[in-house]
């Protein structure tokens, strides 16, 4: 009976160690997956016809987003919109307009609030440019943005203005960043920014996979909701495919 006892606990043990190994081994390779940029994507509308060329469309922020440069400064934006307009079915050009942006000590944790403003003031309006590409990946659907000129041409540059600016005065943002659109195939889709979602994408083999605030590492945390703008689908769901 003792050994009885001893087999089934040892089999449990054994069967529980099986499926962690295969949860890690989903994720690990969820992360390797992702690394490589995904597939390349395309942009409809109702998900069965592409977006014509010179459509439009515009995607606001929803809540505060913030520019996390890791132990350096945050920066939050209480407004956020991005217009922009369809290439072809493979790419976009999108301008970015953010606005009422302060400066904050960065936090330790991901999801904290922050607490100890900075005085150092930030020149509005942030503007950026990028090259919109939709990829696809069997975790979800996904939006990178990159330079929307490959001579080297940075998203954006920050201008800071006060003695207590904790880093130059004016920073590029380069390079580029991911995000996850969290209904695709919907009137109005949400796009997803973060910390998180960013990592998934980065890899050293490939140059253009990472965000950099001037030389330091940076992460965008936001949310914001799309929808087309032009004739004649205008009303009609927004997805990649």
């Amino acid at each position: 009976m003792k050994n009885s006892k001893f087999g089934l606990r040892a089999f449990g043990l054994a069967l529980m160690a099986a499926l962690s190994l295969m949860a890690f081994t989903a994720v690990a390779a969820q992360a390797v997956n992702l690394e490589d940029g995904g597939k390349p994507a395309k942009f409809l509308v109702e998900l069965n016809a592409a977006l014509s060329v010179g459509t439009t469309f515009e995607a606001n922020q929803v809540g505060a987003g913030t520019l996390l440069v890791p132990g350096r400064v945050d920066i939050l934006c209480q407004k956020g919109k991005v217009t922009g307009t369809i290439n072809s079915e493979t790419d976009a050009s999108a301008v970015a307009e953010f606005t009422e942006c302060l400066t904050w000590q960065p936090v330790t944790e991901l999801g904290a609030s922050h607490t100890t403003h900075i005085e150092c003031i930030v020149k509005e309006p942030v503007i950026a440019e990028a090259l919109v590409l939709p990829k696809l990946h069997e975790s979800g659907f996904f939006l990178l943005f990159e330079s929307i000129n490959l001579s080297g041409k940075p998203f954006a540059v920050v201008t800071l203005e006060g003695a207590a600016c904790p880093l130059t005065k004016i920073n590029e943002v380069k390079g580029s960043v991911v995000a996850e659109i969290d209904n695709n195939d919907s009137v109005e889709p949400l796009i997803l920014f973060s910390h998180t979602i960013q990592k998934l994408f980065q890899t050293s083999a490939t140059a253009g996979d990472h965000l950099k605030y001037g030389a330091f590492e940076a992460y965008v945390d936001a949310d914001a909701k799309a929808k087309i703008t032009s004739p004649p689908h205008i009303g009609k769901k927004l997805g990649i495919c």
